[in-house]
């Protein structure tokens, strides 16, 4: 499944660059953004010589809305403090 990914380098003068891909693995998704980007401002050396690149992976995030109502109902019935029971999830 492909991600939706931002792919960041910094060139010789120490300017970050960054592009957006989607990508089903990490290494595609650095191919794709040196693609993305405008390789004149790198020599082919600097890309497999010294530079690094940086992909993070940007997922959408999972919201849940909880009634507060059900919630005090969930904790005594389980008969602990919320502090108690979030201890004891971790």
């Amino acid at each position: 499944m492909r991600r939706p990914c931002v792919v960041k380098c910094v060139d010789s003068f120490g300017i970050e660059h960054t592009a957006k891909v989607e990508a089903e693995s990490l290494f595609e998704a650095a191919v794709r953004g040196l693609y993305k980007l405008d390789s004149s401002f790198w020599t082919e050396e600097d890309v497999f010589d010294r530079m690094d690149v940086t992909v993070e992976v940007h997922e959408e995030p999972t919201t849940h809305t909880v009634k507060v109502e059900k919630l005090k109902h969930w904790i005594k019935s389980h008969g602990r403090h919320p502090r108690e029971e979030a201890k004891n999830r971790n």
